[in-house]
């Protein structure tokens, strides 16, 4: 029994949620109002025998009487003795003068009906006015599609819970058309870069095919062509998946920075030495933090060689650690050509790409955007502090490992 009452339960609950919020709303109201009004008629049932019985005593006794009323009919009387002060009270056995118990029980029980039934009505008006603002909100909310995304609720109404719903779904909407917009110029970018080694694959092989005195050394010539072409197509790759890497993927482990730090310079060095820039590093080498070595290693490696490139020759990249404020601080400091103040919210962006005198590097203008996006995965953060002809500070902070 207990078993079935369980279930009876659980399938009147998800009867329940199944409901539309204008039933919920109307179930709800009116059985509250029902539930009032019964409490109310079971309290004035158990408090009316207390009143009536001190009003009019408690008699000792009760018999029926055949008498004759005024007009010479044969009635039926109920006589209780003795009454208040002596007297005999006479309670007529039809509705125009019933036991008063009997009244109030009966009254009661019409109100309860009565009751029910203006809950029931009060609570569809309750309902419908209630949800007149969220239907308004919901027919503007369907208006909006990718064709008018810009489009918002603006909703006016009172500074009430629906007004602050609707600010947060346009300030969603505000979020989404950003992205919308990042990824547009995203995909546009992307196939731009894809599209530039291949289509110079493509018009070498159409060369050796239309040129009949072809010779050994072209075929060398193209296939060193075809390799470098590959290998950027490769890194791009790389970078691609790197930007889609998720929380859940990177590992956590221990990392002295010492460690790390030399781990990029040495894989910088040759880059470094052509370009004719020193490497430095600083600070307490001893910091450990926890995070993920492959992903930190190709952040720093991003933003020292881009203090590199983005140098001159006799110039230095400059790699120091510290903590503070219980924080992990880890600065890159280079004396290159700078970067422009308007360029500077910028260059964390996807293949964004400032205007620059360098023409012996040629990016994707992914490197800072990969750098960022490994901080954040490490609950991180990095800033940038620039001027042009002097240099470029990048500041990288994060949880120690302890």
């Amino acid at each position: 029994m207990v078993i079935r009452n369980k279930k009876w339960g659980t399938m009147s609950w998800q009867k329940f949620e199944l409901m539309s919020l204008r039933q919920r709303i109307i179930r709800l109201t009116s059985g509250t109002v029902f539930v009032i009004g019964l409490l109310l008629v079971i309290f004035v049932n158990l408090i009316a025998p207390i009143f009536i019985t001190s009003e009019i005593g408690s008699p000792d006794t009760q018999i029926l009487i055949d008498t004759i009323d005024e007009k010479g009919n044969l009635i039926t009387i109920l006589a209780e003795t003795p009454g208040p002060d002596g007297a005999t009270i006479w309670h007529d056995m039809g509705l125009t003068r019933a036991d008063p118990l009997m009244v109030v029980c009966i009254s009661s029980g019409i109100s309860l009906i009565i009751i029910a039934g203006f809950g029931f009505i009060a609570a569809r008006i309750v309902a419908s006015e209630s949800l007149k603002p969220i239907v308004q909100v919901s027919n503007l909310a369907r208006e909006i599609s990718i064709q008018n995304f810009n489009r918002r609720l603006n909703y006016q109404g009172e500074d009430d819970e629906l007004k602050a719903l609707a600010d947060s779904f346009d300030h969603m909407l505000d979020r989404l058309q950003m992205n919308f917009e990042e990824q547009s110029v995203f995909i546009s970018n992307l196939a731009h870069e894809l599209r530039t080694p291949l289509t110079s694959v493509r018009l070498n092989l159409e060369v050796l095919k239309s040129n009949s005195d072809v010779k050994c050394e072209d075929y060398i010539e193209f296939s060193n062509i075809v390799g470098l072409s590959l290998k950027r197509l490769e890194r791009m790759v790389e970078d691609f998946l790197l930007l889609a890497k998720g929380e859940k993927e990177i590992d956590q482990c221990p990392i002295i920075l010492g460690v790390l730090f030399e781990d990029v310079l040495d894989g910088l060095a040759p880059i470094a030495e052509k370009e004719e820039v020193g490497l430095e590093i600083d600070g307490n080498l001893e910091l450990e933090i926890i995070g993920d070595p492959v992903l930190l290693n190709r952040a720093l490696a991003n933003l020292i060689e881009n203090g590199i490139y983005y140098n001159h020759r006799g110039g230095f990249v400059r790699i120091y650690a510290h903590k503070k404020d219980n924080l992990i601080i880890i600065e890159i400091l280079d004396n290159g050509i700078g970067i422009a103040e308007e360029q500077q919210s910028h260059i964390f962006k996807r293949f964004y790409r400032g205007a620059s005198t360098i023409t012996n590097h040629n990016g994707t203008g992914l490197g800072l955007a990969i750098a960022a996006q490994i901080i954040t995965l490490h609950n991180g953060r990095i800033d940038v502090k620039s001027e042009l002809g002097k240099g470029s500070e990048f500041r990288i902070t994060l949880p120690p490992a302890y």
